[in-house]
C-alpha cells in the first residue's frame, strides 16, 4: 500500500510545474524601459529576514503577482522580497536604473544573484537618508544595477511595504529615466501653479460676490496643491531635501486638511443648493467632525492615524453621494448637471489621493494623469461656478433694468399726485411733460400753456438752484428747482420761506417793536465808519418815564408810545442818519454832522421829545429826555468807546436838568470818577459814623484729618441800598483810602471782635483762630500796636487767637511799616499772615524777610492747579519752602474736593474756600437782638 502512494506522490510532484519555471528577461543596450511587477515571482516576509535566507530555490514559498495582490500580513509592516532571471546579451557589462515609484518606502535593497544564489552586488537604500547622499539624486528611489555581459543572473528586490500596496517598479535606461523624471517635475510643477493660480481666482471671485462657497472652493483648490505636492513626493525636492522623514510625517496631515477643506465644500454645496434644510445641519455635524479630528491627529498612533484618515475619506465619499442624488432629485438650476459632474469627479479625485488602500495605483504615467485629470477637473468647475455667477449676476441686472422701468412709471403716476412739481424735460431743456402740483405752482391750466410761455424750459445754474419768476397771473414767487440726469426735475414754492427767512434776518438787524435798527448793527456801521476814517458823530437820547407808562397802561402800552415816539424822532432826523434802538430807554443816531450840526440836532430832537403826549383809557402821559453826543474826526476809536462817551455825556446832561444836551469832552471822564469818588466817601463816612457795616465769616478748615480746629475768617462788608447784597470793599477801596475811613474802619473790627467773644466766652474757647484783615492805613498807623496792646488787657481772647493778615501787593509797597507792625504782633504772640501770596514778583522774599505764621497761596494758582502743571509746581514750591522756614500754608478759593484732596497730598495745613463753607453773616447777640 505504501507504495502505491509514494508512487501517486511522484506522479503529482512531476505534474505541478516549477515556481520558477519561466524563461530569463533579456535586456540590451537598446531596451529603454522594463516593467518588472508582472515577471516578478513574490514573497512576504520578517523585515529582520537576510537575503541569504529567501530561499530561491524553494519554489513552493514564492508567490505569483495574483497572489501578492490577495495575500494578507497580520503584523508589522514586512519585507515583500520580488525575484527574476536577467540576461544581458550584450558583450559588455550594462548598467541600469532600477526606479520605484512610490516616493514614501521607508528601505529597498536591489541584489544580483547567480544560479546558486550566491550574492554577486548589492545595493540598498532608505528613506530618511538626504537627497544629496542618495545613488541619484531624486525624490524617488532609484538604485543602479550593473548586469555581466552574456550572463544569467538573479535579480532580486527588497521593499519594506504592505503587500496590497506594492510599488510599481522599472527596470530603466539612464538616460531615458532622466528625462522621464525631468518630464515628471514639469507636469507636477505646472499643474501645481495652476492650481495655486486657481485658489487666488476664487478667492478673488468670493471677494467680488461675497460667495462662501467659493472662498470654500478655493481653499479646497489649496489643500489639493499640498496633497499634489505630497503624494508626488516632489515636496521632498524642494521643501524637506535634507530632512525626507519630515515630508513622510506631514503626508497624513496634508491628506487630513484635504479632507477638512473637502467637507467644508460639501457643506457649502448643500447650502448652496438646498438653503435651509437638514443636509445643512448633517453637513454642519460632518465638518464639525473632521475639525475634532484634525485637531486630536497629532495625539494619535500611527496605524491610529492611517485609520482616522481611510475612515474619514470613505464616510465623505458617502456622504457626498447622498449630497449629490439629493441634487440630481431637485428641480435643476441653470447649468446644474454640468456642475454636479464635476462634482463627483472632484471627491473621487480627493478620494483617490487620500485612501492609501488605492493611491499605489496612480504612480508615474497614472499618477501624471491623475495630477492633470484633477487640475482640469477644478479649473473646470471653477469656471462653471463663475458661469454660474455670470449668469446670476446678468439675470440680476435684467431684472433690475426691468423693475427701474416699472418703478419709473410707478413713481410717476405717484410724483402726479404729491405735493411738489415735477417735470420731464427734452434734450434740449423743453419741458415735456408735468404734474398737476406744478400747473398749479405756475397758475397755469394746461402743459401747453406752460410750454408756450417757457419754450426753452428753465436755465439755471448747476444742478439746484432758488429762481425767481413771475407766474402767469403776474404774482412773483420763489421757486427750487432741482434737475436730475435722468431727464427730469423737481419744483417747490418756497416763497414762504423765503419770506420767512427775509423777516428773521430783519428781526437779527432791527428791533421788533420800532423797526430801528438795534445796538449790534448800529456797532457794525459804526466801527465800519470810524474803520474808513469817517467823520461820525454819536448822538444818544435817554427817555424818562417809560416804566410810569408801563405801570399804569402795561407793557403793550409802553410799546405803543416808543413806537409813536421813534416815528416822529424819525420825520425829524436826517435822512442820512441811521436811527437805532439801543436799549429800552434809548434812540441813537448816527451821522456824518459836525459838532454843531450835531448839537442843534439833538436840540431839534430833544424838542419833539417835549411835545410829545401819550394818550390811553383818558389818561395823558408825558416822557423826558436827554442827550448826549460823542464826536470823532479820524483818530483810530473803537465803537464801544464812542458809545460810552456818548452815555457819559447823557449822565452829564441828566444833572443839568430836563430836555437837556451835553457834548463830550476829555475833562468829562474826571468829572465822573470824582462824583462817584466823592458819593462813595459820604457814604463811607455815614457808614463809619452810624457804625453802619456787615460782618461776614467764611471757615478755615484743617486740612489733617486728626486735626478738627475752628478757625474762620471775618470779612468787612458794606450794606447794600435797595438789595439785600452787601457791597464787597473792591469796589469802594479807592474811596475809603482817599477818604482815611479804612483805618478808622479796621479798628472798628478789631473792637467788634473782642466786644463779640467778651459776650460769649463759649465761643471764645472754642476759637482756635479768627483772622482780620488790615488795610495799608493801619499799617502806616504807628499807634495801632498800642491800640491792640490795650483792648487785649481787656479781652478773654488770647493773642494766639487773632490772626491779621495783610495783603501782598501791601506788604510789598510798604514793607517797611509791614515788617515793623509784624514784628511788633509777633512779640505778643498774635499770629501774621501774607495774603494772596503769589501775585507779584516779591513773594518769596517777603516770605523770607517777614516775621510770618502763615502764608495764603493766591487763590488762582489753587483753582487752575488740576489743569495747569505749572501751577501745580508753584503751589508745591510754596509748600515746601514755607515747611523749611516753618510758615503753615492756607490754599484759598478751593472749590472740588479734587483740588482738596490734591492739596491735602501736598501737605497744605489749612484750606478755605466754597467747598469748605461759604460766607456767613457774623453779628453781636445785641446787635441781632436790636
Amino acid at each position: 500500500m505504501f507504495n502505491y502512494l509514494f508512487a501517486a506522490l511522484l506522479l503529482a510532484l512531476t505534474l505541478i510545474p516549477p515556481a520558477f519555471a519561466q524563461d530569463p528577461l533579456t535586456v540590451s543596450p537598446q531596451s529603454s524601459r522594463l516593467m518588472l511587477n508582472e515577471h516578478f515571482n513574490y514573497r512576504v516576509v520578517n523585515a529582520n529576514l537576510q537575503v541569504e535566507s529567501i530561499a530561491i530555490d524553494e519554489p513552493q514559498r514564492w508567490l505569483s503577482p495574483e497572489q501578492l495582490q490577495a495575500h494578507n500580513y497580520a503584523g508589522e509592516r514586512p519585507n515583500v522580497w520580488g525575484v527574476v532571471p536577467l540576461f544581458n546579451r550584450s558583450n559588455a557589462p550594462l548598467t541600469l536604473h532600477l526606479h520605484f515609484a512610490d516616493p514614501y518606502l521607508e528601505q529597498v535593497g536591489v541584489y544580483l544573484l547567480d544560479k546558486n544564489g550566491q550574492i554577486e552586488s548589492s545595493n540598498i537604500s532608505r528613506f530618511s537618508t538626504p537627497l544629496l547622499q542618495r545613488n541619484y539624486l531624486s525624490h524617488e528611489q532609484i538604485l543602479p544595477v550593473t548586469l555581466p555581459a552574456n550572463k544569467i543572473v538573479w535579480l532580486a528586490v527588497s521593499v519594506q511595504q504592505w503587500p496590497e500596496q506594492m510599488p510599481s517598479i522599472g527596470l530603466w535606461q539612464p538616460g531615458d529615466l532622466q528625462l522621464r523624471l525631468q518630464q515628471q517635475q514639469t507636469a507636477l510643477g505646472v499643474n501645481a501653479g495652476i492650481l495655486i493660480l486657481l485658489a487666488l481666482a476664487a478667492a478673488v471671485s468670493a471677494r467680488l460676490f461675497g460667495s462662501r462657497l467659493l472662498i470654500s472652493f478655493g481653499g479646497l483648490t489649496l489643500t489639493f496643491t499640498l496633497a499634489l505636492l505630497s503624494h508626488s513626493g516632489i515636496w521632498i525636492t524642494y521643501f524637506t531635501p535634507y530632512s525626507p522623514d519630515i515630508a513622510a510625517e506631514l503626508k497624513v496631515y496634508i491628506s487630513q486638511l484635504l479632507i477638512l477643506a473637502l467637507s467644508w465644500f460639501i457643506w457649502e454645496w448643500s447650502r448652496f443648493r438646498f438653503k435651509f434644510s437638514r443636509f445643512n445641519r448633517i453637513g454642519y455635524a460632518v465638518m464639525m467632525v473632521a475639525i475634532a479630528l484634525t485637531i486630536l491627529l497629532p495625539w494619535l498612533s500611527e496605524p491610529w492615524r492611517l485609520a482616522s484618515v481611510s475612515w474619514q475619506i470613505n464616510a465623505l465619499l458617502l456622504w457626498g453621494g447622498v449630497v449629490i442624488g439629493r441634487s440630481l432629485q431637485k428641480q435643476p438650476v441653470a447649468g446644474h448637471k454640468w456642475q454636479t459632474v464635476l462634482m463627483v469627479l472632484t471627491i473621487i479625485s480627493a478620494w483617490l489621493l487620500v485612501s492609501p488602500r488605492y493611491n499605489p495605483i496612480w504612480e508615474g504615467l497614472s499618477g501624471l494623469l491623475l495630477y492633470s485629470g484633477l487640475t482640469l477637473v477644478t479649473t473646470m468647475f471653477l469656471l462653471a461656478l463663475e458661469r454660474y455667477r455670470f449668469s446670476r449676476l446678468v439675470q440680476r441686472i435684467s431684472n433690475l433694468k426691468r423693475n427701474r422701468k416699472i418703478l419709473r412709471r410707478r413713481l410717476w403716476r405717484i410724483l402726479k399726485r404729491t405735493g411738489e412739481g415735477w417735470f420731464r424735460v427734452n434734450p434740449d431743456g423743453s419741458i415735456k411733460q408735468v404734474n398737476r402740483q406744478m400747473i398749479k405752482i405756475l397758475a397755469a391750466h394746461s402743459l401747453k400753456q406752460i410750454q408756450m410761455h417757457w419754450p426753452k424750459g428753465f436755465s439755471i445754474e448747476g444742478q439746484r438752484q432758488l429762481v425767481s419768476i413771475e407766474r402767469l397771473d403776474g404774482r412773483k414767487v420763489w421757486l427750487d428747482i432741482e434737475l436730475f440726469p435722468d431727464n427730469t426735475g423737481r419744483m417747490a414754492d418756497v416763497t414762504k420761506r423765503m419770506e420767512a427767512e427775509v423777516h428773521l434776518n430783519f428781526l437779527a438787524h432791527h428791533d421788533a417793536v420800532t423797526g430801528l435798527l438795534n445796538v449790534r448793527e448800529f456797532r457794525r456801521l459804526l466801527q465800519s465808519r470810524l474803520d474808513r476814517k469817517k467823520t461820525t458823530s454819536v448822538t444818544i437820547i435817554r427817555l424818562n418815564g417809560l416804566q410810569v407808562i408801563a405801570d399804569q397802561a402795561g407793557a403793550d402800552g409802553r410799546d405803543q408810545a416808543i413806537l409813536q415816539l421813534t416815528l416822529s424822532l424819525q420825520q425829524k432826523a436826517p435822512k442820512s442818519a441811521r436811527v437805532a434802538r439801543i436799549s429800552e430807554a434809548e434812540i441813537a443816531l448816527l451821522t456824518n454832522e459836525d459838532e454843531q450840526a450835531a448839537f442843534a440836532q439833538a436840540h431839534r430832537l430833544l424838542q419833539v421829545c417835549r411835545e410829545f403826549r401819550f394818550s390811553s383809557e383818558k389818561r395823558i402821559f408825558q416822557l423826558t429826555g436827554h442827550a448826549g453826543i460823542a464826536y470823532s474826526h479820524d483818530e483810530s476809536l473803537a465803537a464801544s468807546t464812542i458809545m460810552r462817551q456818548a452815555r457819559e455825556a447823557v449822565q452829564l446832561a441828566m444833572q443839568q436838568g430836563d430836555y437837556r444836551v451835553h457834548t463830550h469832552s476829555e475833562a468829562d471822564q474826571i468829572r465822573l470818577i470824582g462824583q462817584a469818588e466823592e458819593e462813595w466817601e459820604a457814604r463811607l463816612k455815614k457808614a463809619l459814623r452810624e457804625e453802619n457795616w456787615q460782618l461776614f465769616a467764611q471757615p478755615l478748615v484743617s486740612a489733617a484729618k486728626s486735626e478738627d480746629k475752628h478757625c474762620f475768617e471775618l470779612l468787612l462788608r458794606l450794606p447794600g441800598n435797595e438789595s439785600d447784597e452787601a457791597i464787597a470793599p473792591q469796589q469802594f477801596l479807592r474811596a475809603a483810602l482817599n477818604a482815611g475811613v479804612m483805618g478808622k474802619a479796621d479798628r472798628w473790627l478789631v473792637r467788634e471782635v473782642i466786644e463779640h467773644f467778651n459776650e460769649q466766652p463759649f465761643e471764645a474757647n472754642r476759637t482756635w483762630r479768627c483772622h482780620i484783615n488790615l488795610s495799608a492805613q493801619s499799617l502806616e498807623d504807628v499807634d495801632f500796636i498800642r491800640f491792640i496792646e490795650q483792648i487785649l488787657k481787656h479781652s478773654i481772647l488770647q493773642p494766639e487767637q487773632l490772626v491779621f493778615e495783610v495783603a501782598e501787593p501791601d506788604a510789598n509797597e510798604y514793607f517797611d511799616e509791614t515788617y515793623r507792625l509784624f514784628r511788633e504782633l509777633k512779640d505778643l504772640g498774635i499770629g501774621t499772615a501774607l495774603d494772596q501770596f503769589g501775585t507779584g514778583f516779591n513773594s518769596f522774599r517777603l516770605m523770607r524777610q517777614l516775621p510770618l505764621t502763615q502764608i495764603k497761596v493766591n487763590r488762582f494758582w489753587v483753582q487752575d492747579m488740576l489743569v495747569d502743571a505749572v501751577d501745580a509746581e508753584l503751589v508745591a514750591s510754596c509748600v515746601r519752602i514755607a515747611k523749611v522756614l516753618d510758615i503753615e500754608v492756607c490754599a484759598v478759593g478751593v472749590e472740588s474736593d479734587e483740588a482738596r484732596i490734591k492739596l491735602t497730598q501736598l501737605g497744605v495745613d489749612y484750606i478755605q474756600g466754597f467747598v469748605c463753607g461759604h460766607p456767613v453773616e457774623w453779628q453781636r447777640q445785641e446787635k441781632q437782638g436790636g
